[in-house]
C-alpha cells in the first residue's frame, strides 16, 4: 500500500485530516474552539508541578531549612548546588529505598501473578452456565467495589492473634496451627498478610477483563480445532491463549500501575512494619516527604520510581505494539 505524501513528507490524509479539524465551516470546529482553553489549563496544571518538583529534586532544600523554594530553584540556574547528589545518595548512601524498591517490585510481582491465575481460573468457570451465576458473578466483584481504607481495616481486623484467620486455621489444623501465628509482628507472615489482602481486593478487576476476553474469543478457530479432535487443554493453550495475549497485557498494565502505588491498604493494615518489613515505595516516600519533610530527597526518590515504571510498562506493551505495526 503506497502513501501519498505532499512537499515535506507529510502524508496526504493528515494535512487533509488537519484542514478540516480547524475549518471554522466545519462543526467540529467549535469542538476544538471551546475544549482547546480547557485542555492548556490541565496540561498548565500537570506541567508546572512536575517542573518545579523536578528542578527542587535536584537541591537539598526542604522546608525546615528557613529558605524559600523559589531560591532552591534559582541555586539550579545559578550553579550554586551541585546537581544529582540526591540521586547520588539513594542509589548509594541509602540502603532503605533500595529495599523498598524491591519489596514493592515483590509484592507487586506476586500479587499479579496470584491475580492472574485465580482471575483466569474464575474466569473459565464463568464462561458456562450454572446455578445462581448472576448471583456469584455479583458477589465476586463486591471486593473492588470497596475502598482501600475498608479493606486494610477489615484485614487488620481478620488477621489479628485471636482473629477469624487463625480462628479457622486452628479449625484446619489443628490448635498450634493457627493459634501460634502472629501475622503483623512476623516481617515474613506480614509480607504475605499484603499480598493476601491485595490478591482479594483486586482478583475482581483481573476476572472481569480475563472474562471479557475471553468471550470476545473467534468462535471459529476453536471450532476448527475441535473438529480436528484437540482436546479441550490444547484447545485452551494453542487457540484462546494467543488470541487473549492483547486481553492479558493490558489487564497487567492496569494491575501494575495501581499496585506500584499501593498505600492505603498498607498504611492502616501494618503501617509498613514490623520494622520496615512491609515498607513500599509509597509508603517510603510518604515518611520522606511529610513525617521527614525531605521533600527534595523525596522528589528524586519519586523519579526514579517514575523512570523505572515507564521502562516496565513500555516493555509490558512492545508485544501489543509490534501487533499493531504488522496489522498496519
Amino acid at each position: 500500500m503506497v502513501t501519498k505524501t505532499a512537499n515535506g513528507g507529510v502524508p496526504v490524509r493528515a494535512l487533509q485530516a488537519r484542514a478540516r479539524l480547524f475549518d471554522p465551516n466545519d462543526k467540529r470546529y467549535i469542538g476544538v474552539l471551546f475544549i482547546t482553553p480547557v485542555q492548556l489549563l490541565l496540561i498548565m496544571m500537570l506541567i508546572f508541578p512536575f517542573g518545579l518538583e523536578f528542578f527542587v529534586a535536584l537541591t537539598e532544600w526542604q522546608p525546615t531549612y528557613g529558605t524559600s523554594i523559589w531560591e532552591a530553584v534559582g541555586s539550579v540556574f545559578s550553579g550554586d548546588t551541585e546537581l544529582g547528589l540526591n540521586y547520588y545518595y539513594l542509589v548509594t548512601d541509602e540502603p532503605r529505598f533500595l529495599e523498598a524498591l524491591g519489596r514493592t517490585l515483590a509484592i507487586s510481582v506476586l500479587s499479579l501473578c496470584l491475580e492472574f491465575v485465580i482471575g483466569l481460573g474464575l474466569a473459565t468457570i464463568f464462561l458456562k452456565k450454572f446455578w445462581g451465576k448472576r448471583i456469584w458473578f455479583t458477589a465476586l466483584l463486591t471486593p473492588m467495589m470497596i475502598m482501600p481504607v475498608v479493606v486494610g481495616y477489615t484485614w487488620f481486623m481478620l488477621f489479628q492473634y485471636s482473629g477469624p484467620v487463625n480462628q479457622v486455621l486452628g479449625w484446619i489444623g489443628g490448635t498450634s496451627a493457627g493459634a501460634d501465628l502472629q501475622w503483623l509482628n512476623n516481617g515474613l507472615l506480614a509480607f504475605f498478610a499484603v499480598v493476601i489482602t491485595e490478591v482479594w481486593h483486586w482478583t475482581p478487576l483481573f476476572f472481569l477483563i480475563l472474562l471479557s476476553g475471553l468471550n470476545a474469543v473467534p468462535e471459529n478457530p476453536v471450532r476448527a480445532a475441535t473438529v480436528l479432535g484437540a482436546s479441550n487443554w490444547r484447545i485452551f493453550w494453542t487457540v484462546i491463549m494467543p488470541n487473549m495475549r492483547g486481553v492479558i497485557i493490558i489487564a497487567f498494565v492496569i494491575r501494575g500501575m495501581e499496585v506500584i502505588k499501593l498505600f492505603d491498604e498498607i498504611y492502616i493494615l501494618t503501617r509498613g512494619g514490623p520494622g520496615t518489613a512491609t515498607e513500599t515505595m509509597s509508603l517510603y516516600l510518604y515518611k520522606l516527604g511529610f513525617q521527614d519533610f525531605r521533600l527534595a530527597y523525596a522528589g528524586s526518590a519519586g523519579f526514579i520510581v517514575l523512570v523505572i515504571t515507564v521502562v516496565m510498562i513500555n516493555m509490558m506493551l512492545k508485544p501489543i505494539r509490534y501487533e499493531l505495526l504488522e496489522k498496519r
